[in-house]
């Protein structure tokens, strides 16, 4: 008996692969492309046919300019379509409103579907968008369509029990209590602030209500200070008390410290990873799931290059020499140093790693070598950063940068001696721009929930930045609703970028696939040896 149900079973899931290509890449399974026509007459084949442009890898749709895109998750198209709650506004003599079909629609049969499909007809006859293109398929290509469609499911998400959305959020053992109340208490403040209420248990009736959204819940999940025993320590988390997502999160002593097992974690179980505060952005990494500020030291080092690639001396191609002073065991300097030399592999300049952590003599030996075709790149937290530059003069080098993620934009913690040469990578706005903006919009929203701005630079932009996540999830879910998936959540961030009031960066964009919502950097400069104060030194860089 159990076999021709096992044989179902396998027939149904190599049905939904292959349709789940047919969607996503608009290729079969013998791998020839799908053709369709629009109404202009316009022909398309394989991906500019593939349904997941316009509806998306949730299948939940959107909208295409002013056009919107109905949902055709395979639930959602089999059930008739459900008008929304009537508007009560005033409307003009002679003027009604009318549903669109999408919603007033009879529940699609396979029969229907494939009409709608191959001649545009919609489930109750009318003629579907011109948007919508006419697809030549046989009965194969839509049954195993069909079978995809059907796995697109928004009614069972992990973390979803009992009217409540489970989301949680990661501090590590070694975070500060300071640290935490800007970024961890923050985040359940203004979650549970944002939150709609619990639903009470529905009675017994002869109608059927619409679903309502769930409240909404936040955990903390501590992590120790080994990021090698992360993996198993998330999965016990995981284990213990499933979540729909991660929001937030601080590691290390200043909050932005290792993430990227935390990265990886996301990126194996589909688990929605939004907007950490940590700097130690590998953005050679796949990113489905995880969305961030931005590249951090990725970014950094990327103008970084840039600059070094503009403005080299004449005559140095392939003359350059590339020094950088790395901190052993810390992931984000590593990372950032790794991207540099990435970026730098095409120029033929040779890139030289230095451990901070050499004996003085070695350091002050090298150091004394340098020249103007050399680069003398730091990147030290702010420790590091002082105890360096105030034991060994300031190096005679064509290039003197330094990462300010690291350092926390401390720019105090560089010797005045080292100052004048050097630029200071910096992704946001001055501090004579960036602190009032941040105590303004942050001020408001703290005021809602009864908190005070912090009183240094450095937790000011953790809490800005834990409110903007905050308003981004808040915004995605209440759009969501009560069809709780994961990868339209992803969408829905992917939209919710104007929510994100109360970040330290001039611009925070996102839009479909991006991963990271400030794209640019510059270069700061000392005011004067003695002054601590940071000014621009240049253009503001958007590198690839």
């Amino acid at each position: 008996m159990d076999e021709p149900s096992a044989d179902v079973a396998a027939n149904a899931a190599a049905d939904a692969a292959a349709g789940e290509r047919l969607y996503r890449e608009g290729r079969r399974t013998d791998g020839t492309a799908i053709t369709a026509e629009r109404l202009q007459g316009l022909q398309v084949s394989g991906r500019e046919a593939a349904c997941v442009h316009c509806h998306r890898p949730s299948g939940m749709g959107g909208a295409e300019g002013s056009q919107a895109v109905p949902p055709i998750t395979g639930a959602l198209l089999n059930a008739p379509g459900r008008p929304a709650a009537a508007r009560s506004g005033r409307l003009a003599a002679g003027l009604q409103r009318q549903a669109p079909a999408s919603v007033t629609r009879p529940g699609y049969t396979p029969a229907l579907l494939a009409r709608a499909l191959t001649q545009g007809l919609g489930a109750g006859g009318q003629p579907l968008d011109t948007l919508m293109p006419r697809y030549r398929l046989d009965e194969q290509d839509l049954r195993q369509l069909a079978a995809y469609l059907d796995t697109l499911d928004t009614t069972a998400a992990p973390g979803l029990a009992d009217g409540v959305l489970h989301l949680a959020t990661i501090v590590t053992a070694d975070t500060p209590a300071n640290v935490q109340h800007a970024s961890g208490d923050l985040l359940a403040a203004c979650l549970s602030n944002r939150s709609p209420p619990i639903a009470a248990p529905v009675t017994a009736s002869g109608d059927n209500p619409p679903a309502r959204p769930p409240a909404w819940h936040l955990h903390r999940w501590t992590l120790g200070t080994d990021p090698s025993r992360w993996p198993a320590e998330l999965a016990e988390w995981q284990r213990r008390q499933p979540v729909f997502a991660l929001i937030g999160g601080a590691s290390g002593a200043d909050g932005r410290g290792p993430w990227q097992a935390v990265h990886r974690h996301c990126e194996a179980q589909g688990l929605p990873c939004i907007l950490p505060n940590t700097v130690s952005v590998d953005d050679q990494l796949p990113s489905r799931w995880s969305v961030y500020f931005s590249r951090g030291v990725g970014l950094e080092a990327s103008g970084m290059a840039e600059h070094l690639t503009l403005h080299a001396p004449p005559g140095a191609e392939g003359a350059r020499r590339v020094h950088q002073i790395v901190p052993p065991d810390d992931e984000a300097a590593a990372t950032g140093a790794a991207a540099l030399r990435r970026h730098l592999a095409a120029s033929g300049w040779p890139v030289i790693d230095h451990p901070a952590d050499e004996p003085d003599a070695v350091r002050a030996a090298w150091l004394a070598t340098l020249g103007r075709d050399d680069a003398l790149l730091l990147w030290l937290d702010a420790a590091h950063l002082r105890r360096i530059s105030t034991r060994h003069p300031a190096p005679a080098t064509g290039a003197l940068l330094l990462s300010g993620e690291l350092p926390g934009l401390d720019a105090q913690a560089l010797a005045p001696a080292w100052r004048p040469a050097a630029r200071m990578a910096h992704a946001y706005e001055p501090a004579e721009r960036q602190l009032p903006r941040l105590l303004r919009n942050t001020g408001r929203l703290l005021a809602s929930l009864g908190q005070q701005p912090a009183a240094t630079p450095a937790l000011l932009r953790l809490q800005g930045h834990s409110l903007s996540a905050c308003e981004m999830t808040a915004n995605a879910l209440r759009r969501m609703g009560s069809q709780a998936g994961r990868a339209w959540f992803m969408e829905l961030i992917e939209s919710a970028d104007e929510a994100a009031v109360a970040t330290a960066y001039p611009r925070f964009t996102l839009g479909p696939g991006q991963r990271h919502g400030a794209q640019g950097i510059g270069l700061m400069r000392y005011a004067s040896p003695d002054h601590q104060r940071l000014q621009p030194a240049g253009e503001w860089l958007t590198p690839p």
